[in-house]
């Protein structure tokens, strides 16, 4: 089995759907989370975040965490371990802002691949 570190990182969308995800597990082995960042660059407007996985590789989706919120211009930081079987999907999505405005948050996931 060979591993390797991997960073995956994303401009947070505000649609549910699959350009929410960060990362997929490799179809032929496993993936451990090791932190997830989540930084929100605005200056005023906090940033309301919900992170899913799936458990079933890649069908339905579960909360790590609903509605998180982020301070503006800090980071959130998730730092115990997910750990995604084959296909498995790590996916971060952001509310739009109280003024409908788009905020503006990025997420990125410290990864350690087997396969």
């Amino acid at each position: 089995m060979a591993s390797a570190f991997k960073n995956a990182g994303m401009t947070v969308v505000t649609d549910n759907n699959a350009s929410a995800n960060l990362y997929t597990a490799p179809g032929a082995g496993t993936a451990v989370i090791h932190a997830l960042y989540i930084s929100n660059k605005h200056p005023t407007n906090y940033a309301n975040v919900d992170v899913q996985i799936t458990t079933d590789g890649g069908t339905t989706f579960y909360y790590v965490g609903k509605s998180l919120q982020v301070e503006p211009e800090n980071t959130l930081v998730l730092d115990k371990p997910l750990n995604l079987e084959s296909n498995d999907i790590l996916r971060v999505v952001a509310e739009r802002n109280a003024d409908s405005s788009l905020p503006d948050v990025q997420a990125t996931a410290a990864i350690l691949e087997v396969t």
